[in-house]
């Protein structure tokens, strides 16, 4: 058996070949399968910074499924709200949010990377998050920083504790009526003093995105994103820790196929490479995986006024590499078999359900069961299984 941690499986499976399963900051987002980087959206202020002028003077909560193997009882949760600055915003932007377990980005580890020992099955959750914006006429300036930590401390006098904090700036830039781009940069540092504390303890995020309108009816999107990271603790002299980096490029078309709907189909590339950061002599292992490509498919409807149906759908053609210790190397050509692997639940395709409700300055949306519709006579007595009908709900109140 290959020594993959922990932290490697959940890396890869939300960052990596299964991305889409995590791709979602709001349930809008993750309906539509999670193609967060080709769309926009009210969530674009935690991970494309530079877009928090353009959401201002709004509340958000949020409240589900993690959908990235994670189970309820550690589903994330948020609330806060955004805020302009001073007479006539010259000030700017700024907001403020509550958090439990992560901010959650597919692209980026802004959950933690970080081996939980004894401090509990999550490790330190995300708690605050604060931002600060500027629009400053064909561009567009934003900041984020968010904050972890979790501490115990024993009787003995024994101390356990853990830290994780990133730094985000983002730019947002108005070419001319029919183009504009965002770049965001975001670093992540682990710290505390457990086992020694950590050797290596960073992570950085690179990307990019262009909106390109070909005409009325059709949107051209490219973009790319480069992450590295480099976590583990010093006093285990062992092959341990994680070490990766992530490179992907891809593009979208979104249609509006007429005023009520909106089609989105995107694919990419993406190539993964991890190794232990510290490597023990003679333990040397290794694992890279490449999706090539991965495709996007979504649909946006307004029904009604007051309804918006969404659907998504999403395939990864993967080939993943894992070499061992021995120099022995395992090759898969699909999700399923790494699953079986590695006894974690994963699969190559996904397909998304969801609906928005608009009551008067009130939005909110919901991410359904995909088997919802066969078994709607459960709604009230509930399901026969741990899956529930609604998995994520997100509202925002704009004022």
């Amino acid at each position: 058996m290959f020594k993959v941690g922990k932290v490697l499986v959940l890396a890869l499976l939300v960052v990596g070949l299964c991305a889409p399963l995590a791709l979602a900051t709001t349930s809008r987002v993750q309906a539509l399968a999670g193609a967060s980087s080709y769309i926009n959206d009210d969530s674009d202020i935690f991970r494309w910074y530079g877009t928090l002028p353009s959401y201002s003077k709004m509340v958000m909560a949020e409240a589900g499924d993690l959908r990235s193997g994670g189970s309820y009882s550690d589903a994330y949760q948020a609330l806060g709200f955004t805020h302009n600055w001073g007479e006539d915003h010259w000030l700017g932007t700024w907001g403020i949010f509550l958090l439990k377990n992560s901010i959650e980005d597919g692209s980026f580890y802004l959950f933690n990377p970080l081996p939980t020992l004894g401090l509990g099955s999550s490790g330190p959750s995300t708690k605050y998050a604060i931002a600060w914006g500027k629009d400053l006429g064909a561009l567009s300036l934003g900041v984020m920083f968010t904050r972890s930590d979790i501490m115990e401390k024993f009787p003995d006098g024994a101390k356990e504790d853990l830290s994780f904090t990133t730094m985000g700036v983002g730019v947002r830039w108005d070419v001319n009526d029919k183009a504009y781009g965002d770049v965001a940069v975001t670093l992540a540092m682990a710290g505390g003093d457990t086992l020694g504390g950590f050797d290596n303890n960073m992570s950085y995020n690179l990307e990019g995105r262009f909106f390109w309108e070909l005409n009325d009816n059709a949107t051209l999107v490219p973009f790319a994103h480069y992450s590295a990271a480099d976590f583990a603790l010093a006093d285990i002299p062992a092959s341990s820790g994680d070490k990766w980096r992530d490179f992907m490029f891809g593009a979208s078309l979104n249609f509006d196929v007429n005023t009520n709907n909106m089609l989105v189909f995107a694919g990419e590339f993406e190539s993964y490479h991890w190794e232990p950061s510290k490597v023990a002599s003679g333990d040397e292992q290794e694992l890279s995986a490449t999706a090539l490509p991965r495709f996007y498919i979504a649909l946006e409807s307004d029904i009604t006024s007051w309804f918006t149906a969404r659907v998504g759908a999403t395939k990864t053609m993967a080939k993943i590499t894992a070499k061992n210790s021995d120099g022995e190397e395992v090759v898969f050509t699909n999700l399923e078999n790494w699953a079986s692997f590695e006894e974690v639940s994963a699969d190559d395709f996904a397909w998304f359900l969801g609906g928005g409700f608009h009551v008067g300055e009130w939005d909110v949306d919901a991410v359904f069961d995909p088997s919802m519709p066969f078994r709607l006579g459960y709604w009230l007595t509930g399901y026969s299984d741990s899956t529930p009908p609604i998995g994520r709900v997100s509202a925002t109140y704009r004022f």
